[in-house]
């Protein structure tokens, strides 16, 4: 039965620290590891409508497999990027024209707000915190 097949919680042996550092190793200090085999240029080439290109399938990841670390930081940012119009956007329109009305200072301070929860809330789901007695 292969990874991803599996349902439940894993049943392999944790890793140990020199094998956490031989794969840190391996993703900062190898051609593999930096850049991959991944096609950049399906990131940037655009799909222009009625031009004339072969149709592929997009390149895929799995939930586990091993991502190169330039691919990883790219996508980090373009997802940073699009989060802040989908964090900031509510609090101002709620707080402005079309909603309360508030005064500027107070539009700013509400945007703060919702950058700092979202960054908390982030770093939490990030870590995988765990509530008690869950599994």
């Amino acid at each position: 039965m292969s990874e991803a097949d599996r349902i439940g919680p894993p049943t392999t042996p944790k890793k140990t620290l020199a094998d956490r550092a031989n794969g840190v190793r391996k993703a900062f200090f190898t051609k593999n590891g930096l850049v991959g085999t991944y096609d950049y240029g399906f990131l940037f080439r655009p799909n222009i409508p009625f031009m004339k290109k072969d149709r592929r399938a997009s390149p895929f990841f799995g939930l586990n497999d091993s991502m190169p670390v330039l691919l990883a930081l790219l996508l980090g940012l373009q997802h940073a990027l699009a989060m802040l119009a989908g964090v900031m956007t509510p609090p101002i329109i709620l707080s402005g024209q079309g909603g309360v009305n508030l005064p500027p200072d107070w539009q700013q301070y509400l945007v703060s707000t919702s950058l700092i929860v979202c960054g908390i809330l982030s770093s939490i789901q990030i870590t995988r915190f765990h509530i008690y007695k869950t599994p």
